[in-house]
C-alpha cells in the first residue's frame, strides 16, 4: 500500500487556502479526473461544492511504489478549463 505524505510547501498551502489533508486525501481516492503530467508528477481533479458554489480541487503529487508525496492543492472556479 502506497503511504501518502504531504511536503511542507503543500501543508502551507493547505493553511494558507483553507483546504483540509481530509479533503486532498478524498480527491485522490476518488477522483473525477487524473492525469501524468510531462514532469512525472500527477494532477487530481474533483469537482465539490464549496461555499454553496461548485469548485474544482486540483491536487498535484509525485508516487514512486511506496510513497505518494502531495506538492500543492487549490481551488478553482474555472471548472471547464481543467475539464
Amino acid at each position: 500500500m502506497v503511504k501518502t505524505v504531504f511536503s511542507s510547501h503543500a501543508r502551507w498551502q493547505l493553511i494558507e487556502r483553507k483546504i483540509s489533508e481530509r479533503e486532498v486525501l478524498e480527491a485522490i481516492g476518488e477522483p473525477d479526473n487524473v492525469t501524468r503530467q510531462p514532469n512525472g508528477r500527477f494532477q487530481t481533479l474533483k469537482i465539490k461544492e464549496r461555499k454553496g458554489k461548485e469548485y474544482l480541487l486540483i491536487v498535484i503529487y509525485e508516487e514512486t511504489l511506496l510513497v505518494r508525496e502531495i506538492v500543492t492543492a487549490f481551488y478553482t472556479s474555472k471548472i471547464k478549463k481543467y475539464l
